[in-house]
C-alpha cells in the first residue's frame, strides 16, 4: 500500500525492528450523522473503547475514570446514549470491546478487556442481559498500554498485547478453551488495535518505535510486517474498524485511511469534536447499517463520538455524563 499523505510533516523513514525475545506476557474493535460527549472525567492517558451489537445495532461505548473504574453507556447510534453504568474493576489503560451473537438463538455477547492494576489482563463479558464477574487472563502488559481484541465469528476471541519488552503478544478463545501467549515480534510504543474483517482474518495495527503505524494480518498463517506510514503522537496507537484506521497525529489533529483499500492514504476528517485530543489513542466499530462510529478522548476528561457514511465526521455534539 502507498502511502502519499502524511499525518504530519514527516514521513516515516527508518525500519520496524521486528524483535522475537522471550514472552514477558505468559499468560493474560446512520446514515445521520451525530455525536455525543459520553462521560466526564476520564483517567489521563486513556481513551474508549466502542462495539456494536449485531443484529440489533445497539453501540456500547466504554471509558475509564480517575479511580480507574469501567464505565459503560449502551444505546441505539442515533437516538442518543442510555445511562452510564459502572462494570467496576481497577484499570489502569484504555479498554478494548468486542461483539459477537447467534441470530438463531438471539444470543448476544460483549467481551471487555483491560489492564489491571496488577499489570495483567482481566475479561469481563456481558451475556444477553447480565455481566459477569472479573476473570483474569494473567500477562504483564507495557505500562500505560491497553490491550486489544478482535472476533472473527461467534465464540472466537483473539487478545493483543504490548508486553513489557515492547512486543506484541496473541492469545486466543477458541469456544472452549484460552490458547498461550505467542509472541508477534514488532516493536510496539502504544496500544495496539485489530479487526477481523472477514472468517478467519485477523488485522492488527501498532505504533511503531519510528511513530508510525504499522500492520500484520493473519489468513492462514501470519503475515510480516507492513509499514503504512505517517506520524502518530507519542503514546497514542491507532483505532480501527473493519474499514477505517483513526490516528492522532503529532499535530493533535484526527486522522484517518480507509486501510481496505489498496492505495488508500491519510485525511484528516472533514470535522473535529470542539475539545482538544488527549493523548490516548482513539477507538472504532462497524454499525450494522454499515457506517462507522469513532470515539476520542479530550484533554477535558471527556470522551466524544461521530458516525457518518461515507467518510464525512461533520457533527460533534454533547449528551451527558455520569459522573
Amino acid at each position: 500500500m502507498t502511502i502519499s499523505t502524511v499525518l504530519a510533516a514527516l514521513m516515516l523513514v527508518s525500519l520496524f525492528a521486528v524483535v522475537s525475545s522471550a514472552a514477558s506476557v505468559t499468560g493474560q474493535t446512520s446514515g445521520t450523522t451525530v455525536a455525543a460527549n459520553l462521560v466526564g472525567q476520564t483517567m489521563a492517558g486513556t481513551g474508549p473503547a466502542s462495539t456494536t451489537l449485531w443484529p440489533n445495532g445497539q453501540t456500547d461505548v466504554f471509558a475509564v475514570d480517575t479511580s480507574g473504574t469501567l464505565w459503560n453507556v449502551s444505546g441505539l447510534f442515533g437516538s442518543g446514549p442510555d445511562t452510564w453504568n459502572s462494570l467496576g474493576g481497577v484499570c489502569t489503560a484504555s479498554p478494548a470491546a468486542v461483539s459477537w451473537g447467534n441470530q438463531s438463538t438471539s444470543y448476544l455477547r460483549i467481551d471487555v478487556f483491560v489492564r489491571g492494576s496488577d499489570g495483567a489482563v482481566w475479561q469481563k463479558y456481558y451475556n444477553n442481559s447480565v455481566w459477569s464477574g472479573w476473570h483474569s487472563l494473567g500477562g504483564q502488559l507495557a505500562s500505560g498500554t491497553g490491550p486489544a481484541v478482535s472476533s472473527w465469528s461467534a465464540g472466537r476471541l483473539d487478545v493483543f498485547a504490548e508486553g513489557t519488552n515492547g512486543v506484541l503478544y496473541h492469545k486466543y478463545w477458541n469456544g472452549a478453551t484460552w490458547s498461550g501467549w505467542e509472541s508477534l515480534g514488532g516493536s510496539l510504543t502504544a496500544s495496539p488495535s485489530a479487526t477481523s474483517p472477514n472468517n478467519g482474518v485477523i488485522d492488527v495495527f501498532v505504533r511503531g518505535t519510528d511513530g508510525a503505524v504499522w500492520q500484520k494480518s493473519f489468513n492462514n498463517g501470519w503475515s510480516s510486517w507492513k509499514s503504512l506510514g505517517g506520524k502518530l503522537a507519542p503514546n497514542s496507537g491507532p483505532g480501527v474498524d473493519t474499514d477505517w484506521l483513526f490516528v492522532q497525529g503529532t499535530d493533535g489533529q484526527l486522522w484517518h485511511m480507509l486501510w481496505s483499500e489498496n492505495g488508500a492514504t491519510w485525511g484528516t476528517l472533514s470535522g473535529a469534536p470542539p475539545e482538544a485530543l488527549s493523548t490516548s489513542s482513539p477507538a472504532a466499530s462497524r454499525m450494522v447499517n454499515e457506517n462507522t462510529i469513532v470515539c476520542v478522548g479530550t484533554t477535558s476528561g471527556n470522551v466524544w463520538y461521530s458516525g457518518a457514511a461515507a467518510g464525512n465526521w461533520d457533527l460533534w455534539s454533547s449528551a451527558g455524563s455520569p459522573l
